[in-house]
């Protein structure tokens, strides 16, 4: 079976012998296999994100196609990633808003990948960047105050929630990044630190 098998990439070969043989002949089939699914993964830049089945693709080209230059693919393969809780989603994900590197979609989901595999460098990222950073990744660091309300609402000096709520009342025509869901939950979770004296 494992010697028929190589038909399919089209090998000559002599069947092995020894065990010696055999232990060599193992190995290099699953080298060409492997040279194999290499060629298959290069092809990944032509189709379409949607086509793609990321639940399938080694967690090693995930971690590669994160850090590439086809953005709607690199957001994909993060989240793919993410979801496997692989250990390497904080150091992409830290390199990604460290460089600034991709769009802002992958940015943001960069941030949310960060505040849940390493919080102390996302709120060290977020505390430097609410002041001036781009709606759409403001609209990233409402939704995570509105979801961990307890990382960002106790303390008094808490320059990141303050400062996002600042801006809020500021934007002008920027208004149309902030989701209008995000901006209600995230108005009235400050009327209701404000109300109980957190604020």
């Amino acid at each position: 079976m494992i010697y028929s098998s190589l038909l399919c990439y089209g090998v000559h070969f002599y069947p092995p012998k020894s065990p010696l043989e055999r232990g060599t002949f193992v190995y290099r089939l699953y080298f060409v296999r492997a040279q194999s699914a290499v060629s298959e993964w290069n092809n990944l830049s032509l189709m379409n994100d949607e086509d793609i089945d990321y639940s399938i693709i080694p967690e090693a080209l995930l971690q590669e196609l994160a850090l590439g230059n086809e953005l709607y693919i690199a957001t994909s393969a993060l989240v793919e990633l993410w979801m496997r809780e692989n250990s390497a989603v904080a150091r992409i994900a830290w390199e990604i808003l460290s460089t600034s590197h991709g769009d802002l979609y992958l940015q943001a989901t960069a941030l949310s990948a960060l505040f849940s595999t390493d919080k102390e460098k996302a709120l060290h990222y977020m505390s430097e960047k609410v002041v001036d950073c781009e709606p759409l990744l403001l609209n990233e660091i409402m939704k995570l105050i509105i979801d961990s309300p307890s990382d960002f609402v106790p303390s008094s000096t808490s320059k990141i929630f303050q400062t996002t709520i600042e801006r809020l009342t500021n934007l002008r025509n920027e208004q149309g990044f902030i989701e209008p869901d995000v901006q209600q939950e995230l108005i009235q979770l400050y009327n209701a630190s404000a109300l109980s004296g957190i604020k």
